[in-house]
């Protein structure tokens, strides 16, 4: 169900390129045949294979498209037939990419486009709307969110930490006042350790910029004798 937004996103915006692609190469045909018929219109009124002014006037007047009017044009253009070669008249249109595109009927491809922009933007929203309420459903303290045996943040984000520091946040999570004397928390992690000052220092050391980073929540020592989780 994740993939399902942008899946659909991706499903309409194709379908949206290929409308305007299909629409465009239908302007470009349709371009093509009016430059055409207006040079067959134009042998048939001047009675002449030959360019001159008069026949690029009367050629551009028998051009249906005014936007062609201006910048089309003929050109002669040497084919081989057989053992000789021909010269003959060729109509040009002589129009750039964005001529051909506002000729073009694409107001199927920009509904399609804009229906997509509007489902990824409402799927986006629903999305964030929804995390805090998931997110919350565990134990919660200061943007500290602990729920399935994972820590959070209030907007669904994992924190990922490592096993002793995991073990260390349930424990300050779960505590009366959220506070842990140094004995309790030595005799939890490292029970057969005779000294872990050295490694309580560091463990504690390590964890609290990824506390301060992620959450509103800060660790605090009294005197060496407990550590608190508190608020900034």
């Amino acid at each position: 169900m994740k993939k399902l937004p942008i899946t659909l996103f991706l499903f309409v915006m194709l379908s949206a390129l290929f409308s305007g692609f299909t629409s465009y190469k239908t302007a470009s045909s349709r371009i093509d045949e009016d430059v055409n018929k207006a040079l067959a219109l134009t042998r048939y009124q001047m009675n002449c294979d030959v360019v001159s002014a008069d026949t690029i006037r009367c050629y551009r007047n028998n051009i249906t498209i005014a936007e062609l009017k201006d910048t089309a044009c003929l050109a002669m253009r040497t084919v081989r037939k057989g053992n000789r070669h021909e010269t003959e008249i060729i109509a040009e249109a002589n129009c750039d990419f964005i001529t051909i595109l506002m000729l073009s009927d694409q107001r199927a491809s920009m509904s399609l486009m804009a229906v997509g922009i509007l489902w990824l933007l409402g799927s986006t929203l629903y999305i964030r709307h929804r995390k805090p309420e998931l997110a919350v459903q565990g134990i919660t303290y200061g943007g500290l969110v602990f729920n399935n045996d994972r820590f959070h943040t209030v907007s669904g984000e994992r924190i990922h930490l490592t096993p002793m520091q995991h073990t260390l946040m349930e424990m300050f999570l779960k505590a009366e006042e959220h506070t842990l004397t140094r004995q309790e928390i030595c005799d939890r992690l490292w029970p057969k350790k005779p000294d872990a000052n050295d490694t309580l220092y560091t463990l504690i050391r390590r964890i609290k910029p990824i506390i301060e980073s992620n959450t509103n929540l800060k660790i605090e020592a009294d005197r060496g004798k407990s550590y608190s989780l508190e608020m900034k």
